[in-house]
């Protein structure tokens, strides 16, 4: 490419200039002393005196903009040599500024030869010692850049050093340091390594792969413990939030379920102690507290064991009604459903049959009926000399306002009325609202509402036919418009066989949990509001039976 065998600038010198780099002179051994004497990668990670100079250098800040301009205006050399000396100037200016703690003009030197090296190296193209004297200014720059806590300009520098010699133990070990710090392990694994195939003794590669390796298991011991943290029970993980959230509402139903019982018993002591003056005052003994509670709770248990045998006998009665309302169906359906054949019946599967008039014919020949006739005339073939009698019209009749006019016999018609009952029930439990003191509960919303409903026309009579369930969602607000509870009540049986005063309502529990002032005002609220909605279902009804 050139000729460089002049005595300013031969293979000596450049031998020379590439070992008076104070932090970089041979490969990295310095950087390793630096190591042994500081610590782990002490000369990467302190914070320098003069590192306040630092931010004020970007890739390329305003005064390196500044001053390439100005090197760019004055008369470049021509001869290669000539250039290979001043960036070999450049070189020790940047050396000498690193020893004595000005990074930034150092960095400007250092990337004033480089520069004007890349010139002479297109492509990858340059003489050997222009390669060297450019890979050294490079890594010492990426040093520089390290220094001033620019690890992204560090990597990309030694990048490109590498682009140059590949297998260059100095820019290998930079890139290394800088990714490190980058948090980018495994590329400075890889890089080590193939640092250490090219030089095993490098004490510095081998104290800094063992960095590496230990903030390769930190990372994976942090990501572990983040793991750990989410699937955890205990560690306020957010897929435990709702359980938590569960147990702790769970938790405060319990308290409030003990401080209620404990109110009720010592309620009850009172009870208990007029009784006893009761009970003495007419002569007789006065009993234990603990036979009292016996009693009660025996009265309670035949209370709960009738109403649930009184439950059981209405649920076998409305079954019972459901059954033979079906089997009451069926039958009109199917009157002429005989398992015995009729005399016709076998004469048809013999293959003939006997016509009105006492013929005896071939299964296959038909006849008209008394109806065909008059809707369509006789049509059976006539003597010429006879004239047929004219067809004569078939009167309609009025229809049944009680059925279609295809149902005139009044056995069986069922009319859809679904949608209008959806939208009728759900408005008329929106409406269910109860003051209780100061508290006012109301419906806020009606969910899950599902099931069906029909009018039937069954042997000339009208049923009125539905079968629905559905929850909903009650609040009770204070006289300033507080919301002190709410909660979830479900309807699992609105059914034409089921209506009776004790409708099936079933209380859920807190969603939001009233205060303890404020629970027995709620609890009384509460069991207005399921009287109010048993109350607007018997309305629904009658609003049913009106528009059908």
């Amino acid at each position: 490419m050139m000729d460089i065998d002049t005595p300013v600038v031969n293979e000596k010198n450049i031998e020379r200039e590439a070992n008076l780099e104070a932090p970089v002179d041979e490969g990295v051994s310095d950087l390793a002393k630096d190591q042994d004497s500081n610590g782990e990668g002490k000369e990467m990670d302190e914070e320098n005196e003069n590192d306040e100079n630092g931010d004020k250098d970007a890739d390329v800040n305003d005064d390196d903009k500044e001053s390439i301009k100005t090197e760019s205006t004055e008369a470049e050399p021509d001869d290669p040599n000539e250039i290979l000396m001043k960036a070999v100037t450049h070189k020790d200016e940047g050396n000498s500024h690193f020893k004595s703690g000005d990074l930034v003009k150092a960095s400007r030197s250092y990337r004033k030869g480089t520069s004007l090296l890349k010139n002479l190296n297109k492509e990858n193209t340059g003489d050997e010692q222009v390669k060297v004297l450019l890979v050294n200014l490079q890594t010492n720059l990426s040093m520089v850049c390290f220094k001033q806590n620019k690890h992204q300009q560090s990597r990309d520098v030694a990048t490109k050093a590498l682009d140059i010699d590949s297998k260059n133990v100095k820019a290998l070990y930079r890139r290394a340091a800088a990714c490190r710090k980058l948090k980018d392990v495994d590329t400075a694994k890889k890089d080590l390594k193939l640092a250490l195939q090219c030089d095993p003794t490098n004490r510095a590669v081998k104290k800094e792969l063992i960095f590496v390796k230990k903030e390769a298991d930190d990372l994976t011991k942090k990501k572990k413990a983040a793991l750990s943290k989410a699937f955890s029970s205990k560690g306020g993980s957010f897929l435990y939030d709702d359980k938590e959230e569960a147990e702790k509402k769970k938790a405060q139903e319990k308290k409030l379920k003990e401080e209620a019982e404990k109110k009720a018993k010592e309620k009850r002591k009172v009870e208990w102690e007029d009784e006893c003056v009761s009970l003495l005052s007419r002569g007789e003994e006065a009993i234990t507290f603990e036979d009292y509670e016996k009693d009660i709770k025996k009265k309670k248990e035949e209370a709960e064991k009738a109403r649930k045998k009184s439950k059981k006998e209405e649920e076998d009665k409305r079954a019972a009604e459901r059954r033979a309302l079906k089997k009451e169906a069926k039958k009109e359906e199917s009157d002429d459903d005989d398992d015995e054949l009729t005399e016709k019946e076998l004469q048809m599967l013999r293959g003939y049959k006997k016509t009105s008039d006492g013929r005896t014919t071939s299964y296959f020949s038909r006849e008209q009926t008394e109806e065909e006739k008059k809707l369509l005339g006789n049509i059976a073939p006539q003597r010429l000399e006879e004239t047929p009698a004219p067809p004569q019209r078939l009167e309609s009749t009025a229809s049944s306002k009680s059925s279609s006019t295809w149902n005139q016999a009044g056995t069986w018609e069922e009319k859809d009325t679904s949608e209008w009952c959806n939208s009728s029930l759900t408005i008329f439990l929106k409406s269910a609202r109860v003051e209780i003191g100061s508290l006012v509960g109301s419906i806020k919303e009606v969910k899950d509402l599902s099931g069906d409903a029909s009018v039937a026309f069954v042997s000339g009579k009208k049923r009125y036919i539905f079968d629905y369930n559905a929850s909903v969602k009650y609040s009770f607000h204070d006289g300033e418009d507080n919301r002190v509870a709410s909660g979830t009540l479900q309807l699992p049986d609105i059914s034409s066989t089921a209506m009776s005063d004790e409708l099936e309502v079933n209380v859920l529990a807190w969603k939001k949990v009233p205060s303890e002032e404020n629970l027995e005002a709620a609890v009384a609220c509460r069991d207005a509001l399921v009287c109010e909605i048993r109350h607007q279902v018997f309305a629904f009804v009658n609003a049913f039976n009106t528009e059908y």
